[in-house]
């Protein structure tokens, strides 16, 4: 029904343009990939159950976020761009978030996926498995190796201490 999807979309929005802008790195992109979800998970709304909800949604926003690197060939090497102004009082939180996107975008995308979904929206080792129909081990892996990436990238920049905004709350 209309108004599920109503739910659906009211619970899942920000969380959904929070995992697709963490695989995009783009804010703008990002907004156009959340509404593209929507609008699929609406004309296929059929298809998935009231339990299936979060993960059937993450899959198509990964989904869409993963076409568009490919059609943009950026699936290694992304551009970063600023799109919020800092207060100079924020001067340290935009600096971390700075890096830590940069470490983000040094990641292929499976890696990077795994740890959108895992940091960004919170999901477990089984969710993201659901999510992308793969073992919960591949994503333990994933993410493990990806971890390690980001620490090497981090402490290169300088600022090894940047994780720690990532794996204590990425928003």
């Amino acid at each position: 029904s209309d108004v599920g999807f109503e739910a659906q979309y009211t619970r899942y929005r920000l969380q959904i343009y929070r995992t697709i802008r963490g695989i995009v790195l783009d804010a703008s992109a990002a907004e156009d990939l959340t509404q593209e979800t929507f609008e699929r998970a609406y004309r296929h709304r059929g298809r998935q159950t009231v339990q299936s909800a979060g993960p059937w949604l993450h899959r198509i926003a990964v989904n869409s976020a993963i076409t568009h690197l490919r059609r943009q060939r950026l699936a290694r090497l992304l551009p970063f761009r600023v799109t919020e102004y800092a207060r100079p009082t924020d001067f340290e939180r935009v600096e971390a978030r700075t890096v830590v996107t940069r470490a983000l975008a040094a990641l292929t995308p499976k890696l990077r996926v795994a740890v959108v979904l895992h940091f960004y929206a919170g999901m477990t080792r089984y969710e993201i498995a659901s999510t992308l129909g793969i073992r919960p081990g591949t994503v333990a892996s994933r993410l493990g190796a990806a971890m390690a990436i980001m620490r090497g990238t981090l402490t290169e920049t300088g600022r090894p201490d940047a994780l720690e905004r990532l794996e204590h709350g990425a928003n």
